[in-house]
């Protein structure tokens, strides 16, 4: 055999040896890629970068076998990518976490603002709002102002304002601070700020209090003392509530006590309720069990009824058979109208079930009435069923 044959068989087989080292590479930094964990932005593994320096031999320098067979190979080692559709469909969270992941992770910051919108029209529920998370988590990273621009011209868009100045505090809270200040539109102002007095309010609670009260009022959005009321009795509850105690505790549902009391009552309702139990005000003490009865019966209403079940005629049980009542009226109005029915000051127990009659016409126009007189409300007490051109009126809270 003349050396003329050998040169290029030997040229051919380092080809083809190349070629499976580029696949097995790739192989490597993908499957390196996918075990790394929840890392939104992994940095460039080495692997890849060997690949990414190393030149592609020319086709014309393999034979069509060799060709067929790496494309084949590097198919296997990349299935095609689940939609966001798909993945939020899935039947395994686990799995579905993992794909959500790296969904974002692979996902161009140009593109996530479309991914946000697809998702509000997708049905809620804990994969959406995950799958929300971490786009927003993402975005902030890795383009924080594209993300403030799309949030400015999507309302429904608006707490990402409020995430982005949250991190941006995280670096320098003056400075986020005298930038959220400056905003003109005052939407996206108070969800600036919003969100510099969240980073705030975990680490001075007071002084987040005391910042916020400068700051002006916002129409038609939540306080935002409300909002450190809440964040600082997730963490310390007792010391929002003596704080809140010491502004007011008029029994306003949207009063800073109530809101402390109705997130202490999510943790410890028997921990809240001592502490309303402290209170040297009777009425006060009344009006915060009730608050609490609220929330823990939408929580766990069993537990809260055998509460109640134990108390005493008078003020404190009568303001928690109203709560009760009240939490019961749109799923089980039966059981409403008994609750309504024990409490012992006869005004309060007819201003109840007034209220209760109100809410359960409304609800059930077609039978409400016999729901009514079924549970031994008198005619007299009965409203007329609510005008479906006029709209209706349930009550407050």
């Amino acid at each position: 055999m003349s050396v003329g044959f050998v040169m290029p068989k030997n040229r051919e087989f380092i080809t083809q040896a190349a070629i499976v080292l580029v696949a097995l590479l790739v192989g490597a930094g993908i499957g390196h890629s996918i075990t790394r964990g929840p890392s939104i932005s992994p940095p460039l593994t080495s692997a890849m970068a060997t690949i990414a320096s190393t030149p592609t031999p020319r086709t014309a320098d393999r034979p069509l076998s060799a060709v067929s067979n790496v494309a084949s190979n590097q198919t296997a080692a990349a299935p095609a990518k689940k939609s966001l559709e798909e993945i939020l469909k899935g039947p395994s969270s686990g799995a579905r976490t993992k794909e959500l992941e790296d969904y974002v992770r692979d996902l161009a910051p140009s593109d996530i603002g479309a991914a946000l919108k697809q998702l509000r029209g997708m049905p809620e529920g804990s994969a959406r709002e995950l799958a929300s998370g971490l786009l927003v988590a993402h975005w902030i990273e890795t383009d924080p102002e594209g993300a403030l621009k799309f949030a400015a011209q999507n309302h429904e868009f608006d707490s990402i304002t409020s995430d982005v100045f949250q991190q941006l505090a995280g670096d320098n809270a003056q400075s986020a601070l005298a930038r959220a200040q400056a905003i003109a539109d005052p939407n996206v102002r108070y969800q600036a700020l919003r969100g510099v007095l969240s980073y705030m309010a975990d680490q001075d609670p007071l002084g987040a209090l005391r910042l916020a009260g400068t700051l002006g009022s916002f129409p038609n959005n939540e306080p935002l003392n409300q909002m450190i009321y809440r964040q600082w009795s997730a963490v310390d509850p007792q010391a929002a509530a003596a704080q809140a105690a010491q502004v007011s505790n008029d029994g306003n549902w949207r009063s800073p006590v109530s809101q402390v009391l109705r997130n202490w009552a999510t943790q410890d309702p028997l921990a809240a309720i001592a502490w309303s139990n402290s209170l040297s005000d009777p009425a006060a003490q009344a009006r915060d069990i009730g608050q609490i009865i609220r929330q823990w019966s939408r929580d766990d209403l069993s537990a809260a009824a055998n509460w109640v079940n134990t108390l005493t005629p008078g003020a404190t049980r009568d303001a928690a058979a109203s709560s009760l009542a009240y939490s019961l009226g749109g799923t089980d109005p039966a059981a409403a109208i008994g609750w309504a029915q024990s409490i012992s000051d006869v005004t309060q127990r007819d201003n109840a079930i007034q209220r209760l009659s109100r809410e359960i016409m409304y609800r059930n126009p077609g039978n409400g009435a016999a729901i009514l007189q079924a549970a031994g409300i008198p005619q007299n007490m009965i409203p007329p069923p609510p005008d479906p051109n006029a709209g209706g009126h349930r009550g407050g809270h």
